[in-house]
């Protein structure tokens, strides 16, 4: 028995398949995607016949126990703990009836979820809040609770959904993990790390140990943060978000460095966006910017966007240069109409911005560390969150899901979907971290003179917009040149992901013309060969932390 406060065998990764371990590789966190693989390990265990390597029972537990801590109220997963705890007892007595009152709570026993789901995507949170407060009148049940906290944490309701947190308490210790999420999100990192400490005193359970070093850290901690992420990771040396956080953090990656080498230019294009133009150019001008310089497109607004400009020009003082264009052709064609500039062909490296992202003041140095760190790297991106709601994931590093199977196979197989475990998921840091990828956010990217040079322009066929920025990054992959996430950046958009607020019928179907051209010009078998080469390149940086972790070499390149 390995109850949840005992190390794992340092050789986790070994004990997995194939078809297990790169899935796990590409991430080990998102309830549905972890779901997944927890699904795919259960029928590997059902399997008769041949033994299982002494170590993947407890690390098929310890799986359970994660899905437990990242939906607590669910009554799903909660069945599911105890009926492994029935087969071979892990968890400690007191987590016993613990979960059989969770097990209890309804959560996935109506439609509750699907409803407010679709009100988020329609935009609606008014109408969610409502619906809610509709079907828990009269109730004290914690099951509210569980569906409070996507609206409260993820849709940025905190004012809102304060008062749930005493009206329907969490069951036992699992309020203290409640009242400490409310207090991660309202940035109090002191009382947050106080209450997952004592969480975890009372549970042994891994994740609050991960958040309250996440505390730590954002509050200047470093040491104390390194020694709590090394406790849990030698709990849980299966789940890659930890141990990328916990490497990053040993070598200092996860700090600003120098600002890009070379001269660099900062690209932005706008089309009727006026405010959020202005709100961008504020944050740029209240950055770090050294020598690089500013050029931005006006594409044929009709609103105050060429008064704009032409006052943050003056404000400037010459380090933002514009062009105006009598029409709007469309993002793509501006993205090209700005790199076929003169002062592009002299530059080192570009950065494009979308016109409502806002930088923090010391976003270059984080893009200059990437680059020290990765000097091969052809394009990086950062991590996107909502403006108005921060714990929002809107963009991490992208891969396609897996096209391999037990023997390492890859296959050609493969749909065209790409991994999204983010999606649901609050920001705890769990994707702070810096690797390669197959795609990043096209919202804020840095393209250094290798792409542009080689990958060239972005293809006029995904206008007027959507998808041109990830299908050049598939043209990278193939060409081999690498692409980098840096999660330690972290830059707030001002539009709203995951809903149709503001989008016509017309938008909508462009969008979703846009992928079929995508998924036709990248067929199953390049899909298969995008997600190889990813896969290698995830593998060679897994092994690279791995000989300063002391682990296995399961992932040692082919």
């Amino acid at each position: 028995m390995l109850p949840p406060s005992a190390a794992m065998p340092e050789n986790a990764w070994e004990l997995l398949p194939g078809r297990i371990r790169d899935p796990l590789l590409l991430s080990g966190s998102g309830d549905v995607h972890l779901f997944e693989q927890f699904n795919a390990l259960t029928a590997e265990m059902a399997k008769p016949g041949s033994p299982h390597p002494p170590g993947l029972r407890e690390l098929w537990q310890d799986m359970a126990l994660h899905l437990w801590e990242l939906s607590p109220l669910s009554d799903e997963v909660a069945a599911i703990v105890l009926l492994l705890h029935g087969q071979r007892p892990f968890l400690p007595p007191a987590l016993v009836p613990l979960c059989k009152i969770c097990r209890a709570l309804p959560t996935s026993k109506d439609n509750i979820s699907e409803k407010l789901s679709q009100l988020i995507f329609n935009g609606d949170l008014d109408a969610a809040k409502a619906f809610l407060e509709r079907k828990a009148r009269g109730q004290d049940s914690p099951h509210w609770l569980h569906f409070a906290a996507i609206l409260g944490l993820r849709m940025g309701e905190m004012d809102w959904y304060e008062p749930w947190l005493t009206s329907t308490p969490a069951p036992g210790p699992l309020a203290l993990v409640f009242q400490a999420d409310y207090a991660f999100a309202r940035n109090d990192w002191e009382k947050a790390a106080a209450l997952y400490a004592q969480a975890f005193a009372a549970t042994r359970m891994t994740e609050w140990q991960v958040r309250e070093g996440e505390c730590h850290l954002r509050a200047g901690n470093r040491e104390q943060a390194l020694v709590l992420w090394t406790q849990a990771y030698a709990r849980r040396p299966w789940q890659i978000n930890l141990l990328l956080r916990l490497s990053d953090l040993q070598r200092g990656h996860d700090l600003p460095g120098e600002l890009p080498k070379g001269q660099g230019l900062i690209l932005l294009y706008s089309w009727n966006h006026g405010p959020a133009l202005d709100l961008t150019l504020q944050a740029l001008a209240a950055s770090e910017l050294g020598d690089a310089r500013i050029l931005a497109l006006d594409n044929g607004s009709s609103d105050d966007t060429p008064g704009i400009l032409a006052a943050w020009k003056q404000r400037l003082e010459g380090r933002l240069d514009s062009i105006r264009l009598p029409t709007n052709v469309g993002a793509p064609a501006a993205r090209n109409w700005l790199l076929c500039t003169d002062s592009v062909k002299n530059a080192d490296w570009v950065i494009f911005l979308d016109d409502d992202a806002l930088v923090p003041p010391n976003w270059l140095r984080y893009f200059g560390a990437a680059l020290a760190a990765s000097p091969e790297a052809a394009i990086v991106g950062c991590r996107i969150v909502d403006q108005a709601a921060p714990m929002t994931l809107q963009s991490i590093d992208l891969h396609f899901k897996a096209a391999v199977d037990n023997n390492g196979e890859f296959t050609a197989e493969a749909p065209f979907k790409f991994m999204a475990p983010h999606l649901m998921m609050p920001d705890f840091g769990q994707y702070s971290y810096m690797r390669p990828a197959t795609s990043v956010t096209g919202c804020c990217h840095l393209l250094t003179r290798q792409s542009l040079d080689g990958t060239g322009l972005f293809d006029l066929r995904y206008s007027p917009s959507q998808f041109d920025d990830f299908e050049r990054d598939l043209r990278s992959a193939l060409e081999k040149r690498l692409c980098v996430y840096q999660g330690h950046l972290r830059v707030a958009h001002i539009k709203r992901s995951g809903s149709v607020i503001n989008m016509s019928n017309w938008q909508i179907a462009n969008a979703e013309g846009n992928m079929r051209k995508l998924s036709l010009s990248y067929p199953p078998a390049k899909v298969a060969e995008i997600s190889r080469l990813d896969l290698i390149s995830l593998r060679a940086d897994l092994e690279k932390r791995m000989a300063k972790l002391r682990l296995c070499k399961a992932f040692e390149p082919a």
